[in-house]
């Protein structure tokens, strides 16, 4: 359990203190996506994004686009050339404004892509010289909308209105190669691998403007038309074309200010200033305040110096996408990273935090205790033990938990072998009491009394002035000491809360007064509230609000607080209450933040800079500029909560796929159709399925998302699904229009304001249009009304013959009545019940459903290939086959439940106070017996199989319509393949 892994921490001491040094950051946090997740190659040349928000990345393997989950794979085109691309190697890709299309630029040309249809068009670069090469080194949409094209030494450009790509000039060098195009103001300038260039509109030529024979990388826009330069020798460069100058060193940011290399692959401006620049030897970040002051970013586990990076891209969520040459991509949310994780000396536990002064905090870890200043970032450290060396790994005096005590400006240390104190003139940690006792944690109070809680040996209080344990209670670990007094303490343990009392000697369980917290509950917080009262944390038992009257400990009230929240299910290490109230609270999940409402949870993972592991329990300080520090098993994490920066979540939520199984109307077979996705699709009567895939755009937490779907007009409530799914299929819609809607839910309950809607019209067929309607019924009319007619006169003519034969014929009839009575309600042949009996029956059971609401379910049995069977072997064979299917069906059921022989070699079952699911088990317990049932009709034994359909009467305005759903529900199975049930 993590929430113990503080326990077995321990500390390998130095025998001297370094001198201060700059703390280790911990990288921002990124998600990485390789071959693993699905993508087609690992070397990954360009991104961008389409209006949808989907991320399309250009590879050796073509293109792929992204959704968050999945990966689409474009590659090479076959018989028809819109399914692809002209060559493999992808090398650029760009979106235009809308993000209708997106440009791709391989070795072999240029094509287009439109996201709706994902149809490819290609077009033909214009040649400069006979043997023009198609390679397309940059494509970019310049902030007037116009796409640039750059092709070797050739600079390109698409007409819309001819739609054609047109050559707009090119450098007379042959040796040279355009690599970039940025508009600043009116003008056009161009990098290349011989200087700085800006185009001529009138002339049409590039003219130099600066570094001849510098080779330029990058050109990316700037404030004051200033742009930044990306090149292969200097880094990276901020430059003003309004100033005259010879010499670029003086304006670049390279290796020597700790840029990770002088090869600059790609630059992307934030919109907080921040400049992020990609080389071939990683990611670095030039900071707003200083650009000469560089930060690292590794992407992943990696070697920094290993991460080869090709290419940044920002969305228009500001999330920052990061391709790399042989390790697919990494996305980052700067936005969301409000915390400052790093570690401590050498060491990554962080067992214990204690404020001291000037903003210093105390830090225990593996490697020892250290004096941290939290403004710098600087530390002083390690102090050790007098029995403490370096090399020793079996040393017993391992740090838990540092005290400093203000008053006294004595720094106390708990140990696995005792209670230590640090003595500032040696710098050494000096053991003074309770040898041989492990200490968890500690508090001093007014009296100078130390409160020392045991591993497991108990909760001891010592008196120094005395040196001696002044009282004792037998504990269980104890997390945390809060003085309610001078003489009464807060215990929080892993078997419950307790209130001690040093001078009575008492102990007070908080379990006598209150159910909400037992003696089995792990109690891993306790602190005062501003609020008046305690905050309780424990493992995963949930966050509580206490309260007393006073010191009268039988009033106190508990109350759980957001007990649907996560927070019940984590372990809780700390909780912090800031100026507004607010709670800041560390889990072994990361940080939650509470509201001063008590309402409002936000929680802040890796992606917001926290550390992805968790926190212990009781590592905590806060600093007199009201600095939060928590610590965990990856290092420290410092945040001021003014500052942390709560983004909204609003993620787009889009469709992703829609397709369609259709019937084909001559020989019955079916197929699958993709669909386009407009607003609007319109679906035939032959269309029998329409299944609908979504996604929403939360590249940082995809995993943790649920989805709700509705489709209007044909259900009321929503549907949920989990992210593993995401679809939603619907069949057999009847004609009409629907709307069907999906949102996207967080793992705080939250729902997208976003959603993505699909309007579905389902077109009738000819014979089923109203004035086609109208003309059956007026036709179906007039025939009735003409057989009504000639019906009369002829009953009229035989009512005068039969007259005569009344008398004659009476017996005949009472005998035929006889007959027919018992005929009306068995089949003969099966000598089941027939269809008029089991239509009074249903009619009997339809009204006792209306009036006490006794449910029952319907079941259609029909024999599967009778008709091969009579074909094969006989009528009599098949006779015989019905009547032994018949009894087999009539013996495996209940006798309350009704059978009657249906019409042919169909059967019909009527389930009273079953539902549909258990008429479902029903009918799989019929199709199995009668599948395992050899039929013996001499001369041949026969293997027969039947196929179900089952319903439940609630889900159906009548009887009739019941029937009528099973039939179709019988009809699905057939044409699945028979031997089925389907309800």
């Amino acid at each position: 359990m993590r929430t113990l892994l503080v326990l077995s921490l321990f500390i390998v001491f130095t025998a001297t203190c370094s001198l201060p040094a700059r703390a280790k950051p911990i990288a921002p946090a990124f998600h990485s996506y390789n071959m693993d997740s699905g993508i087609a190659h690992v070397s990954i040349s360009d991104i961008a994004e389409d209006k949808y928000g989907f991320l399309w990345l250009a590879s050796q393997s073509g293109v792929d686009k992204f959704d968050g989950y999945t990966f689409r794979n474009f590659g090479l085109w076959g018989e028809d050339k819109s399914t692809g691309l002209q060559t493999l190697f992808a090398l650029q890709i760009e979106a235009s404004l809308d993000g209708q299309y997106l440009w791709v630029g391989t070795y072999s040309g240029l094509s287009r892509i439109d996201v709706d249809t994902e149809s490819f068009k290609h077009y033909t670069l214009p040649a400069s010289e006979p043997f023009n090469k198609q390679v397309i080194n940059r494509i970019k949409t310049t902030h007037n909308g116009q796409l640039w094209i750059v092709s070797e030494r050739n600079l390109y450009t698409y007409s819309p209105d001819s739609d054609s790509v047109e050559l707009v000039s090119y450098l007379p060098s042959t040796t040279s190669t355009l690599t970039d195009i940025e508009l600043i103001g009116n003008t056009l300038y161009v990098t290349s691998t011989s200087g700085l260039y800006k185009l001529d509109p009138f002339k049409k030529s590039l003219e130099l403007v600066a570094f001849e024979n510098m080779n330029f990388t990058r050109l990316v826009a700037a404030e004051k038309s200033r742009f930044w330069l990306g090149t292969a020798t200097h880094g990276a460069c901020l430059f003003n074309p309004d100033e005259q100058s010879t010499t670029i060193d003086k304006s670049c940011t390279s290796e020597t200010h700790g840029l990770s290399d002088n090869y600059v692959t790609d630059i992307l401006l934030k919109d907080n200033g921040d400049i992020w620049v990609s080389t071939q030897r990683g990611l670095n970040i030039l900071t707003s305040h200083n650009p000469n002051s560089v930060l690292r970013a590794p992407i992943n586990e990696k070697d920094a110096a290993k991460e080869r990076i090709s290419s940044l891209y920002q969305t228009k969520a500001g999330l920052v996408v990061v391709g790399t040459r042989d390790d697919g991509f990494a996305i980052s949310n700067p936005l969301l990273s409000n915390f400052y994780s790093q570690e401590i000396g050498e060491g990554r536990i962080i067992s214990s935090l204690s404020n001291y002064k000037d903003n210093q905090v105390w830090v225990a870890n593996e490697k020892g205790l250290w004096l941290y200043d939290t403004i710098s970032k600087t530390q002083q450290g390690p102090f050790t033990s007098n029995g403490a060396f370096a090399s020793s790994e079996d040393t017993n005096d391992k740090l838990l938990s540092v005290f400093y005590h203000t008053k006294s400006d004595a720094l106390w240390v708990t140990t696995r072998t005792g209670l230590a104190k640090l003595n500032p003139q040696t710098r050494n940690l000096e053991f003074v009491a309770l040898n041989g006792k492990s200490g968890y944690s500690i508090n001093i109070d007014d009296d100078g009394d130390i409160w020392y809680g045991g591993y497991s040996d108990g909760l001891f209080v010592y008196r120094p002035s005395e040196d001696r344990v002044i009282k004792q209670w037998p504990l269980s670990l104890t997390t945390r000491i809060v003085l309610d007094d001078n003489e009464n303490a807060w215990l929080s343990t892993v078997s419950g809360l307790f209130v001690a009392n040093k001078l009575t000697g008492d102990l007070t369980s908080v379990s006598e007064f209150t159910d909400k917290i037992s003696d089995q509950t792990v109690v891993t917080w306790i602190s005062q509230s501003k609020r008046g009262g305690y905050w309780v944390g424990t493992q995963a038992a949930g966050l509580f609000f206490m309260s007393k009257e006073g010191s009268d400990l039988s009033t106190i009230k508990v109350t759980q607080i957001k007990p649907e929240s996560r927070l019940s299910n984590v372990s809780i290490g700390a909780i912090v209450e800031d100026d507004e109230y607010g709670l800041w609270i560390s889990t072994i999940e990361g940080i939650a933040y509470l509201a001063p409402d008590l309402s409002t949870l936000s929680y802040f993972g890796a992606e917001n800079g926290a550390l992805s592991t968790g926190y212990y329990i009781g590592s905590v300080t806060v600093t007199e500029n009201n600095t939060i520090m928590f610590g965990g098993a990856e290092g420290v994490t410092q945040f001021t909560p003014s500052q942390v920066a709560n983004v909204k979540w609003s993620p787009g939520v889009h469709l992703t796929n829609v397709e369609t199984v259709s019937r084909n109307e001559q020989n019955g077979t079916t197929y699958q159709q993709r669909q386009r996705l407009d607003e609007v699709i319109e679906l035939k009567h032959n269309d029998i399925a329409l299944t609908i895939e979504f996604a929403a755009t939360d590249y940082m937490n995809a995993n943790e998302l649920t989805y709700a779907y509705k489709l209007a007009d044909f259900e009321n409530s929503w549907r949920f699904t989990d992210y593993k799914t995401r679809t939603a299929t619907y069949t057999n819609l009847d004609p009409g229009r629907y709307r069907f809607t999906v949102k996207a839910i967080n793992q705080e309950n939250e729902w997208s304001t976003n959603a993505a809607q699909l309007e579905i019209v389902v077109v009738p067929p000819w014979w089923d249009k109203p004035i086609w309607r109208v003309a059956i019924t007026l036709l179906g009319m007039l025939l009735i009304s003409s057989m009504v007619w000639l019906r009369i006169a002829s009953l009229k003519k035989r009512s005068a013959e039969l007259a005569l034969k009344v008398e004659e014929k009476t017996r005949d009839l009472e005998a035929v009545v006889e007959k027919l009575t018992q005929l009306s309600t068995q089949d003969a042949l099966t000598g089941l019940k027939n269809r008029r009996y089991f239509t009074q029956r249903a009619k009997a059971a339809w009204q006792n459903y209306k009036r006490h609401n006794h449910t029952f379910s319907l079941l259609i049995v029909d024999i599967d290939f009778f008709k091969r069977i009579n074909d094969e072997y006989g009528h009599h064979v098949g006779d015989t086959v019905l009547v032994k299917i018949a009894r087999i069906l009539e013996d495996s059921l209940r006798e309350s439940d009704v059978i009657a022989r249906w019409g042919g070699e169909e059967f019909l079952i009527l389930l009273p106070s079953l539902k549909v699911q258990e008429a479902f088990w029903v009918a799989e317990k019929l199709r199995k017996t009668v599948a395992d049932y050899e039929i013996d009709a001499p001369p041949y034994s026969v293997s027969a199989t039947i196929t179900c359909g089952v319903a439940d009467i609630r889900d159906y305005d009548s009887v009739e319509a019941c029937i009528h759903a099973i039939d179709k529900k019988l009809y699905v199975g057939k044409e699945s393949g028979r031997n089925a049930v389907i309800k």
